[in-house]
């Protein structure tokens, strides 16, 4: 599903109006419609309802919502944050037909207060809200986050940008978001995310060709854009499914290799190995029964002068994940170039690994890399600050995908899969319950995983991220969140993918 920004979605808007000829009286009809049948399902106390309405089509929404209501005998008070005698077009025309109404309409006045109502709907600004909310407007809205009514927000809630995930001002806390066609930037991104509570995409009857039209290349990662598991032959073998190297570990940092190992074969790899130094070899002998394991070298960490060995290991694998837990030394890092420059296998890079790479390296993961860096690491690769990252995540990865020609995982708790095409996807999965140690380690492994059995960096990016973040979920219904280990979510991994399988 495509996520659409502000001018993205004018566009679909303006191609539906003039080009197919739906009146836009129809696509606000519809929206109001759609945000009503919302409210309709939802169990709360709906004794008392303020419809909040600014000046433009948004405003226009929340009126033609406020007349579904009152035919449905809600008792409502409508609100008017702007001159009557201002509004324009298909906002003007439900005004004129409320004022037909036995309808209680009020402009709010200096203090504005909607202290008794069991609903407020937000229907004061648009996806088009460009600078902060100002002046009144900053009061208004504060005067809706006060009131301990339940807050619905039509399209966005007010004071965000439709095309950015940054927070500008003061902004609209909802409980629930209806927004139309598509979701936006703001519905599917943080810290704009939190404000818009649950988020409820309906259809006002603009056509998926209308969409196209606009090209978007952000998109929202959802079981119907994941590739299904396939089933497994009955006479497959354990050859059948690839055989996937993980290389990491250091002194005090093993754990995160057999992290990886662990959720590689969880995924369904036939064969892992888990190639750690020598030194600490000995961490798989209970942890791990199920992995192989290659020691290399004498010591506690990687070095250059165990190339050689590690060289003649990976030559037959099909996939190679390396960094979790390997350390930062500089001879670590000359080890693992040399592997990335002697091999010629799909490779996923992580953690530390990251650490290591320069632009010559780089070069030589074209077309073949899954990087799964978060903030901090992305920020080291491109020379910013994790604020300036943060910031700007969305187009930073995706421009560095398309120069670097590989495919990115920017793991955060909206984690970004930006594709060397241009597209870039995020997802929707997760729990706080993934913010701790071995997480990332954890992704890592179950990217492997899917590569060693045959899916493509795309899928198997998108649909590691989703699987790890969805099992969270599944996790988080049953026991408080920071009671879940990486641990669990390996050993759980089956719940999420049980919801892709093929069907009998």
């Amino acid at each position: 599903m495509e996520i659409l920004s502000s001018a993205q979605m004018g566009e679909a808007d303006r191609y539906t109006i003039e080009e197919i000829g739906i009146p836009s009286a129809v696509l606000m009809e519809n929206a109001a419609r759609s945000v009503y049948e919302f409210f309709e399902s939802l169990d709360i106390d709906k004794d008392s309802i303020a419809v909040v309405c600014g000046g433009g089509n948004n405003g226009g929404d929340g009126l033609a919502l406020a007349r579904l209501l009152i035919n449905a005998g809600f008792d409502t008070d409508i609100f008017l944050a702007s001159n009557p005698e201002k509004l324009k077009g298909d906002a003007k025309l439900n005004y004129d037909i409320l004022t037909k109404y036995p309808a209680r309409i009020y402009e709010i006045d200096e203090e504005p207060s909607f202290p008794v109502y069991d609903v407020v709907f937000d229907a004061i600004f648009g996806t088009g809200l460009s600078r902060p909310a100002e002046g009144r407007y900053t009061d208004i809205i504060e005067a809706v986050n006060i009131s301990p009514a339940f807050v619905i927000s039509i399209d966005i809630p007010s004071g965000l940008y439709g095309s950015s995930h940054q927070v500008p001002g003061t902004v609209i806390k909802a409980d629930a978001t209806v927004t139309f066609c598509r979701p936006k930037i703001p519905h599917c991104m943080f810290p704009a995310k939190k404000y818009c509570g649950e988020t409820v995409i309906t259809d006002i009857s603009i056509p998926d060709f209308a969409v196209d039209k606009t090209e978007c290349s952000t998109f929202l990662i959802s079981p119907f854009n994941l590739p299904l598991f396939p089933p497994r032959e009955p006479d497959a073998h354990k050859g059948s499914y690839g055989h996937a190297l993980i290389m990491g570990g250091s002194t005090g940092k093993s754990g995160a290799a057999v992290i990886a190992s662990l959720a590689c074969a969880r995924t369904g790899a036939g064969l892992t190995t888990c190639m750690l130094p020598g030194k600490l070899n000995g961490i798989l002998d209970n942890l791990a029964p199920e992995i192989m394991s290659h020691p290399v070298g004498d010591t506690d960490y990687f070095d250059i002068k165990h190339f050689d060995d590690a060289i003649s290991t990976a030559g037959d694998k099909t996939v190679i994940a390396a960094g979790p837990g390997i350390g930062r030394e500089k001879s670590i890092g000359d080890f693992l170039k040399a592997m990335i420059f002697s091999t010629k296998q799909q490779i996923v890079i992580d953690a530390d690994g990251l650490w290591h790479l320069d632009s010559q390296t780089l070069e030589k993961l074209r077309f073949r890399a899954i990087l799964t860096p978060h903030i901090g690491e992305f920020a080291k690769l491109t020379g910013l600050s994790n604020e300036e990252v943060l910031e700007n995540r969305l187009e930073l990865a995706g421009k560095f995908a398309v120069e670097k020609g590989v495919t990115l995982v920017l793991k955060s708790a909206d984690t970004l899969i930006a594709l060397p095409d241009g597209r870039v996807f995020v997802n929707s999965t997760g729990s706080p319950a993934l913010a701790k140690g071995g997480s990332g380690d954890c992704l890592a492994g179950i990217i492997t995983g899917l590569l060693a059995q045959g899916f493509s960096p795309e899928d198997a990016a998108k649909l590691g991220c989703w699987a790890m973040g969805r099992t969270a979920e599944i996790l988080a219904e049953e026991t408080r969140e920071n009671h879940i280990l990486t641990g669990d979510i390996v050993d759980n991994l089956w719940a999420a993918f049980s919801e892709l399988d093929f069907q009998d």
